[in-house]
């Protein structure tokens, strides 16, 4: 972890105790360790990863001006992990999927809160039906090929720009069950052939970087704001095929802040 001085000072300037964004941090650490409790009782590897886990290998928490927390699992455990959320039945979460919001156009799922409420500045979750704060459990499968990936990108940003800017114009209508029944699918298929222990976010993501399966699993743990949490089986093999350095502090003065509304 990096000095504690240093952490101190950006401590100090991004999220000092009682500030907004450390308000945010904190109820989204409590979501956390919710999905923790859940897998572990399910026998549902889960572990940080992206920011997350650059903030507990080089912060021993959140970075601190990062306003976000991504886990992942494998897809093959994520409808596990939606029934064990629904069992628990506690009111103050629901997993966000296409199921249950049609607005929703992502693979993956995310939990949110139920009683508070964070609005984009790009206004591109400005059609969702949950909007709280939330954590991306993204989900993991076999894949060979990061070409097919950024297409997915690229045609599901499109989409959910097109339905943002003209809600209910007939293009999203038919553009939705050609990419969601049959395109993405497809794509799927054919990016596991030759996949060799890569792995990469389920199509369609933002995110196209591959993960090697000895990297993942068994998990491990590491320490996140006090707390032990689940984490790949090599944290920083993992991070350094991503991120390269990722101990390097960036610039302070360059650092820009996610843009958000927040009401906590």
């Amino acid at each position: 972890m990096i000095d504690i001085e240093i952490q101190a000072g950006l401590r100090c300037r991004f999220n000092p105790d009682g500030s907004l964004l450390r308000r945010h941090q904190l109820k989204l650490l409590e979501m956390l360790k919710f999905i923790d409790k859940v897998c572990r009782s399910n026998d549902i590897p889960y572990w940080l990863s992206s920011g997350t886990l650059i903030g507990a290998m080089r912060h021993g928490g959140f970075i601190p001006w990062d306003d976000d927390v991504d886990v992942e699992m494998l897809a093959t455990d994520f409808p596990r992990f939606q029934e064990a959320v629904e069992r628990v039945g506690d009111p103050r979460y629901v997993v966000q999927t296409t199921a249950n919001d049609p607005e929703f156009l992502f693979a993956f799922g995310k939990l949110r809160d139920l009683n508070s409420l964070v609005e984009e500045s790009n206004g591109l979750d400005s059609l969702l039906k949950y909007r709280g704060c939330y954590i991306d459990v993204f989900t993991i499968a076999p894949s060979s090929s990061r070409k097919l990936h950024r297409l997915g990108c690229k045609l599901v940003g499109t989409e959910l720009k097109w339905r943002v800017k003209s809600p209910g114009a007939l293009r999203n209508k038919l553009l939705r069950p050609v990419l969601h029944g049959v395109v993405f699918p497809v794509m799927r298929v054919v990016s596991r052939i030759g996949a060799r222990g890569q792995m990469r976010h389920v199509m369609p993501s933002f995110f196209s970087a591959p993960r090697q399966m000895s990297e993942l699993l068994p998990v491990s743990e590491v320490d996140f704001e006090g707390y032990r949490f689940l984490a790949p089986a090599d944290p920083d093999g993992y991070l350094r095929r991503i991120y390269g350095d990722y101990m390097r502090i960036p610039d302070p003065d360059k650092i820009q802040v996610h843009a958000s509304n927040i009401r906590l």
